[in-house]
């Protein structure tokens, strides 16, 4: 009875293809203007081929419902796919599929009453007819997610590419990073920020949609990175920690585009001083509050042969004493010679500042006296002030 009822509304439907063909490409013309832009038009009438494939196949799984799916199905994916290429919204295509649904529902009706079908027939036809529906709107929705998670990783597989071509050394022209820029719509900045990324253990950041859409990154690299254009600002700096969550930043200096290569050195040189714990443990580091530290550990091998020359006279002396001698040493530097001054910052009596100095010149002689000599010593003394405890000099 099943596959009689088959049949005989199979036999129905197919004279009514053409026409229905016809009737439902107008309507969704009509109805989702996006469909009937002249644009459309030079593709051969590809909507109209769409829906002739749509139509002929509902007719065919009417009267053969075991008809192998496989083919149909990519196919219907591949729409999906390629509407989200075209640019258009998956609003625009479920619109297209309802209004074809409208139509051939209005057909079926006018079936219903030229050849008086019983309700039975009618509402089976129905259900048959809603269920292809779905199946067609999710197979195209499958299909256009798809097109739109391959698009976005192709714009950011090129945004990555515009930042290391600006990264890159020797440097490249303007142009290029002009063009590329031009292609991925990013706005070419005169300043930037270079910003170190540190994730937690075991994490792998992808961009966040909070990420700002002038805001470059590369989070693939074995060190990720950032590029801000600058001035960066605070509330900028908090934006970037909250998109970044369970990241350490660290920020380097507002350079001109061409320099960005410096202001990513700085920052992840700042990035290493926190992990060794020189600088503090705070999610953003901003490079620009602590030069001092940066550029006197810029080079651990030279600040080594520094410390271990210009204060080898304190070697004389017992460890403990070494110690005391260089915090006196440090804070007379650093008060100009001011004993008054050295003692407040010791919290001991001037007496004994004068009598450890007494100490210390005999054992540094003219060097003290010797501006280069001097300032070599207040960089020494500095140095180790920073990685005590994490690191001794030998």
């Amino acid at each position: 009875m099943l596959e009689e009822r088959r049949r005989r509304l199979a036999a129905l439907l197919r004279p009514e293809l053409p026409g229905l063909v016809d009737e439902i490409t107008r309507e969704v013309r009509r109805v989702v203007p996006e469909y009937g832009r002249p644009l459309e038009e030079l593709h051969g009438g590809l909507l109209r081929e769409r829906v002739q494939y749509a139509v002929r196949l509902f007719a065919d799984l009417v009267e053969y419902p075991q008809l192998a799916r496989g083919d149909a199905d990519r196919r219907f994916r591949d729409i999906g796919r390629a509407e989200g290429h075209a640019g258009r919204t998956l609003d625009q295509l479920h619109a297209a599929l309802r209004t074809g649904g409208r139509v051939a529902w209005r057909r079926v009706a006018r079936i219903e009453r030229q050849r008086s079908l019983p309700a039975v027939d009618v509402s089976w036809l129905a259900d048959r007819l809603f269920v292809y529906l779905d199946e067609l709107a999710s197979l195209s929705a499958q299909g256009y997610r798809e097109a739109r998670v391959q698009s976005q990783e192709a714009g950011r597989g090129l945004r990555r590419r515009l930042l290391r071509l600006i990264l890159q050394r020797p440097p490249v022209s303007r142009t290029a990073v002009a063009d590329l820029a031009r292609t991925v719509g990013w706005p070419v900045p005169e300043q930037c920020a270079l910003v170190a990324v540190e994730p937690e253990p075991g994490t792998h950041p992808e961009p966040d949609p909070a990420l700002e859409p002038d805001v470059l990154a590369d989070l693939r690299d074995a060190e990720p990175c950032l590029l801000v254009p600058g001035p960066v600002t605070s509330e900028r700096l908090q934006r970037l920690s909250a998109a970044m969550h369970g990241a350490r930043l660290a920020v380097g200096p507002t350079v001109p585009l061409a320099d960005a290569s410096a202001s990513l050195r700085w920052a992840r040189q700042g990035l290493r001083l926190v992990g060794d714990g020189v600088l503090p443990d705070v999610p953003v580091t901003v490079c620009a509050d602590h030069w001092a530290a940066l550029w006197l550990l810029s080079d651990p091998a030279l600040v080594k042969q520094v410390t271990k020359r210009r204060l080898a006279p304190l070697n004389t002396f017992p460890p403990k004493q070494r110690a005391r001698l260089a915090g006196t040493l440090f804070a007379w530097l650093q008060a100009q010679g001011n004993v008054q001054e050295a003692a407040v910052v010791l919290r001991v009596h001037p007496r004994t500042v004068r009598y450890r100095m007494r100490q210390i010149e005999d054992a540094f002689g003219p060097d003290l006296r010797d501006p280069t000599a001097r300032f070599e010593i207040e960089a020494a003394l500095r140095a180790v002030d920073l990685l005590t405890p994490h690191e001794h000099q030998e």
